[in-house]
């Protein structure tokens, strides 16, 4: 199972000197835009054109909000990189990838991945394996030791454990996320908040 390997302390150390005080941090979560490919169709697609547009419309969102100095952060996979890619060109940023970012942990085999995707839809986080807690801890604890403005190019499914943390409710899928929509969270200390949420639709992961 995949889990994220890099370093936490590392990421503390390089971006979050964590001083006396309790620092307050905006991260903007921005979910991936539509992928050329369903969910059981293939492991790692890129953007359909409907995707590229909704990257393009997610980068005009940001430009006003983020600060210049918001460092850009992307999942591995190819939808998100390629949804990050409009807005690191006009800040003339490269984005850094970071595995702690990435989808849930998820069968390599297509014929699998349409049915356990809509197990775990329906599932409550504790009913997941462990590695899914793995995942999740790792999530949480990358964002609590970015404690400088960010941009992350992420996915549904990371998007709802930050809903499941903020709520305290325990089921998977607390909210429906839009292809290309970005969702504002502040973390100050050990409160976390929505400041502002984006467009949600009646919308399945792709």
């Amino acid at each position: 199972p995949r889990t994220c390997s890099y370093s936490v302390s590392n990421w503390v150390s390089r971006w979050s000197p964590i001083a006396d005080g309790v620092s307050m941090t905006d991260i903007w979560l921005v979910r991936h835009g539509e992928a050329s490919a369903g969910f059981g169709e293939d492991t790692d697609p890129g953007l359909s054109p409907l995707g590229h547009d909704q990257a393009q419309a997610a980068a005009r969102l940001l430009a006003p909000v983020v600060p210049e100095d918001a460092t850009l952060l992307t999942s591995p996979k190819r939808r998100a990189r390629e949804t990050g890619d409009p807005f690191a060109a006009s800040r003339e940023q490269d984005l850094e990838v970071h595995p702690c970012f990435i989808e849930l942990p998820s069968p390599g085999d297509l014929a699998q991945r349409q049915t356990w995707i809509q197990h775990v839809l329906k599932a409550s986080w504790r009913d997941l394996p462990t590695q899914v807690a793995t995942w999740q801890g790792d999530i949480f604890k990358a964002l609590q030791a970015c404690t400088t403005p960010a941009v992350i190019f992420t996915h549904f499914l990371v998007i709802n454990s930050v809903a499941s943390k903020i709520s305290g409710d325990d089921a998977v899928v607390q909210c429906l996320p839009d292809n290309g929509s970005v969702h504002h969270l502040r973390i100050n200390g050990s409160e976390w908040y929505w400041v502002s949420r984006g467009q949600m639709l009646e919308s399945i992961v792709n």
